[in-house]
């Protein structure tokens, strides 16, 4: 453990402690700090359930599968552990153990938004586009037409068959990260964002250029959260590395391969760069 939480040697003040680390992006302390607070209160759920969150966020799965279905089976009335439970689920691939998470948010919430489009992810992830399609299309109808829903109805439709309706959503989506951008410029997730939409919509040298500006604001160890949509910057360089790959630029996509694999030799997508 590094050093003591501000306020103390507290299960509370570690509690604290990490929920401030979660939403600057510094995941190592969080965990190290919810950690801590469970050793010091092995009753605490919601350090469990946020040290779920935090490993999840980090793409350990196993770990935040393991931690947060702890916390499902000891307080089955909390609706956002069984939510972040079906993402970690839906990270592993354990599509109908997700879906089972999320029917049980729907159970508690009938209208919940986030368990409809987890509903559309665990779908999407399957190959079935149009059921995505329509549990975006519902999520959006019950929450609003956020970023997140927005995105997953156009890369769903788009897969569907539904080209017209992919294009005008994705539109949507990226004028939402416009407007973000006005009031975040120097922040990198509206540009990684954008650089995701641009990539679906198979615009490669605007996407490389947005995915860019990304890069040159993010800091290496940090993990960004925005939309529900978790990355950090080696996922930013592998996303640079996959528009080169497109754009027949192979010698500098493996080029970004060997720079991920200096920040992280088990990063997917920089071996697969580095493999090429």
């Amino acid at each position: 453990m590094g050093a003591t939480a501000f306020g103390g040697e507290t299960a509370e003040s570690y509690y604290d402690e990490g929920l401030t680390a979660s939403m600057t992006g510094d995941l190592t302390r969080a965990a190290e700090c919810f950690e801590r607070a469970i050793r010091l209160d092995t009753t605490m759920a919601t350090a469990y359930h946020q040290l779920g969150r935090c490993y999840a966020r980090l793409g350990k799965y196993k770990r935040a599968v393991k931690l947060l279905g702890q916390v499902v089976k000891k307080r089955p009335e909390l609706l956002g552990a069984h939510l972040d439970l079906g993402v970690a689920l839906n990270g592993l691939g354990k599509l109908a153990e997700a879906r089972t998470q999320y029917n049980a948010a729907l159970a508690l919430e009938p209208d919940n938004a986030k368990a409809m489009l987890g509903l559309a992810q665990s779908d999407f992830y399957e190959g079935k586009w149009d059921s995505a399609m329509k549990f975006a299309e519902s999520a959006q109808f019950a929450g609003g037409s956020n970023f997140a829903m927005l995105f997953m109805l156009g890369r769903a439709s788009k897969l569907a068959g539904h080209a017209d309706l992919s294009v005008k959503t994705l539109q949507r989506a990226d004028k939402l990260l416009e407007k973000y951008l006005e009031t975040s410029p120097d922040k990198p997730e509206g540009h990684f964002l954008r650089g995701e939409v641009a990539f679906v919509r198979e615009s490669f040298q605007s996407a490389l250029q947005h995915y860019r500006d990304a890069e040159d604001r993010a800091e290496p160890g940090r993990t960004y959260l925005a939309y529900g949509e978790s990355f950090a910057l080696e996922d930013v360089l592998g996303k640079e590395g996959l528009c080169l790959q497109r754009l027949g630029k192979s010698e500098r996509a493996r080029e970004l391969g060997e720079r991920i694999g200096e920040l992280d030799p088990d990063h997917r997508l920089g071996k697969s760069l580095r493999e090429q």
